[in-house]
């Protein structure tokens, strides 16, 4: 208070002012209120401090200023605005008078804000595509790793589809695989071969993705082809064989005297390379495609030895070689005497007079007679000679005559060229030696 000259009764010192000493005699001995304090009644011995979350930059204030949106003001009986302090990055304030930085709200997951003290969500921007924000409160969206991508104010990243991919950090969405490659889940680039072509060879993926028709070739006729099959993984069906993993020809297994389903029980395919794995470390590797038991080019042999195929489909033990080895003598001695028989009855001049031996032995004179008069021999030798070479030539020089000149050679081939050893034993059984000789002889 303060008492003026003649006053009866003391007068308060006005709002923003103490008086804290007694005899004050007018109203300028009151004390205004320092900044960072304030005020609000008259009449008061002490000004207030003004509390955490406002402020007072003058002297003699009655109320003190509330903190701006945006920031807070942490400090009680601040004097100056600078005491403010701006809300960080990724996060907003839209109320005054904050006293705490638990009142900057975070900006949502998806989104993410650059600029420090913003005052509203609206900063809040959704993450741009291949951009992700899994956090709240971020300033800045993440990149999506290579393989991933995202939508609009993504909260993470999502793996590319199968037959897509995603080269780059930050992609907006995955790329579908040049024609004809694949890629699995997740893919940085394109490497196998979809479905219906196979990799004919291996190689880096970075060449097999900028050629692929280079590398990715048609299934070939009978084969299988998933997504990432290779030259060596191709299906082979039950019924069909292949030399070996290297190869792309694929043979139908045949019935050799069995049903229908004869080369089926004999050639697995790829069922019996993946179940018999550990059997096939032995093995050739165009046994892989053979069902246990069978063996060779279309699994027509037996594995077992001293054994053969019978019906198409069964091995049976084969029977003792000592027995063909005495048909092939006993069929050898009576070709010889037969052949001696024939010479000694021609040598015989009287014989000629006889009714019915004496008319072959003339028809045998005549035959010479015309074979040695008109030169069969040469012929024979040219004609021979030509026969030779006919059948050999495919073969042998890749070439092949008109088949007006060949086709009587081929009829002549088959009737010809028979094994005479399955005569006598399956063939399994004889071994490569007595098959030699037998082929010989015959």
């Amino acid at each position: 208070h303060f008492c003026p000259e003649g006053s009866v009764l003391p007068q308060k010192c006005p709002a923003g002012t103490h008086m804290p000493n007694e005899r004050a005699a007018n109203i300028s001995d009151c004390f205004l209120c320092a900044p960072g304090q304030y005020q609000p009644e008259s009449g008061q011995e002490e000004c207030l401090p003004c509390a955490a979350g406002s402020f007072s930059p003058d002297v003699g204030s009655a109320a003190c200023e509330t903190c701006p949106k945006g920031g807070v003001c942490e400090d009680a009986g601040a004097a100056s605005r600078l005491v403010w302090q701006a809300c960080p990055a990724g996060t907003f304030n839209p109320n005054r008078g904050s006293s705490s930085s638990a009142a900057c709200e975070l900006c949502p997951i998806g989104t993410a804000s650059a600029a420090p003290g913003a005052v509203s969500s609206e900063t809040c921007e959704p993450c741009e595509p291949g951009h992700f924000a899994a956090t709240p409160g971020l300033s800045k969206c993440e990149r999506c790793e290579p393989g991933t991508t995202s939508g609009v104010g993504s909260s993470a990243c999502s793996e590319c589809a199968a037959g897509t991919y995603a080269a780059n950090p930050g992609q907006g969405q995955c790329v579908p695989c040049p024609y004809p490659l694949s890629s699995e889940r997740g893919a940085v680039i394109c490497s196998f071969c979809q479905k219906d072509f196979y990799l004919l060879q291996s190689a880096d993926p970075i060449e097999i993705f900028s050629s692929p028709t280079d590398y990715c070739k048609p299934c070939p006729p009978n084969a299988e082809c998933s997504d990432d099959t290779t030259l060596a993984t191709l299906g082979v069906p039950a019924g069909y064989w292949r030399a070996s993993p290297s190869s792309a020809v694929l043979t139908e297994c045949g019935d050799f005297g069995g049903d229908g389903e004869a080369g089926k029980q004999r050639c697995a395919g790829s069922e019996a390379e993946a179940s018999g794995r550990r059997r096939m470390e032995e093995a050739s590797s165009s046994d892989e495609y053979c069902a246990s038991g069978f063996t060779g080019p279309e699994c027509q042999l037996c594995a077992a030895e001293n054994h053969y195929l019978v019906d198409g489909d069964e091995c049976k033990e084969c029977a003792p070689r000592g027995a063909a080895a005495a048909i092939i003598a006993g069929i050898v001695f009576a070709l010889c005497a037969a052949c001696g028989l024939v010479a000694w009855a021609y040598s015989k001049t009287e014989w000629r007079k006889k009714r019915y031996i004496g008319r072959l032995l003339r028809f045998a004179d005549r035959t010479v007679y015309i074979y040695v008069a008109i030169g069969l021999t040469a012929k024979t030798k040219v004609l021979f000679g030509f026969y030779q070479i006919s059948t050999v030539l495919s073969s042998t020089y890749s070439a092949r005559l008109p088949d007006k000149y060949t086709g009587w050679t081929d009829k002549l081939a088959n009737v010809v060229s028979i094994d005479w050893s399955g005569f006598f034993l399956p063939e399994q059984c004889l071994g490569y030696d007595l098959r030699l000789v037998v082929s010989a002889l015959s």
